[in-house]
């Protein structure tokens, strides 16, 4: 059976007037007949069929028995469950200024594999390889902007390892002291808040913490704006005495009321000092 085999193949490499030698003749009919492989990881059984898919296009699409075999030996290999390299630009003739661009592709392409893009996106890892030995046999037949160029750089973003989105942070606790009214001074009952603002920061330990100073609608814009920064400015002084450092204090007058209400109007639940952890 193998020397009808290696006839055939014989007969068809005549009957093409390839260049290819029988031997690599029967190495595109051998993976052309095979099954897609049981053995080896993911990657490699995509890389099989990757090698597969473009060794039937060399040999029946474009007549190029010679290339055609030699990606069916990578693919036969990787159907075992090994891995292969891709393609060395030394090992093909191409135009010297075109081998800065192939190497660096290489390069990048050996670099996504060295951080697992073959074990996190085996498909796209094996297209990528097979696509970039493609464009490499493609430059060595004057194609400076081919198919399989353009194929591989379409899938390179997949390689990529994608950083993870910088996670927002949150207010974890939250706190208020509330003023005497047209006061920035703080009163017993705030003195109590704030000591247990500051013993739950010992514990909590957050990353920032935040005090906003806000009043009722009492007032024009202008004075209320200084009330509030003023009783920012007293909770931030008291914390800091507390031991707490880097706090970050704003006030709003009373563009941000707790409860709202109409103008020129006291509410008890307006005169405050928020007070927030983050983390």
């Amino acid at each position: 059976m193998k020397f009808l085999h290696l006839a055939a193949a014989i007969g068809m490499t005549a009957l093409l007037g390839a260049c290819a030698t029988p031997f690599e003749v029967a190495d595109v009919n051998e993976i052309m007949a095979a099954p897609a492989p049981t053995a080896g990881s993911a990657f490699t059984k995509a890389l099989f069929t990757e090698y597969k898919a473009y060794t039937k296009h060399e040999a029946l699409d474009e007549y190029e028995w010679d290339h055609a075999a030699v990606f069916a030996r990578k693919g036969l290999t990787a159907a075992t469950g090994a891995s292969v390299d891709p393609e060395l630009t030394a090992d093909w003739n191409l135009m010297p200024e075109r081998v800065k661009e192939l190497d660096a592709a290489r390069a990048r392409l050996v670099g996504y594999f060295g951080n697992g893009a073959r074990d996190r996106v085996p498909a796209a890892a094996a297209k990528a390889q097979v696509m970039f030995d493609c464009w490499l046999e493609e430059e060595a037949e004057g194609d400076t902007n081919s198919d399989c160029r353009a194929a591989f750089l379409k899938v390179e973003p997949e390689l990529q390892v994608k950083a993870a989105a910088p996670t927002a942070p949150k207010i974890v606790k939250t706190f208020i002291v509330y003023f005497d009214f047209n006061k920035s001074a703080l009163t017993k009952e705030a003195m109590k808040t704030l000591k247990d603002v500051a013993a739950a920061a010992g514990e909590i330990k957050p990353s920032s913490i935040y005090v906003a100073g806000h009043t009722d609608t009492v007032g024009n814009a202008r004075y209320n704006d200084k009330l509030s920064s003023a009783r920012a400015a007293s909770v931030e002084k008291q914390l800091t005495k507390m031991g707490i450092k880097s706090i970050d204090a704003k006030s709003f007058g009373f563009t941000k009321l707790a409860v709202p209400t109409k103008a020129n109007t006291k509410e008890a639940k307006n005169r405050r000092v928020e007070i927030y952890f983050e983390k």
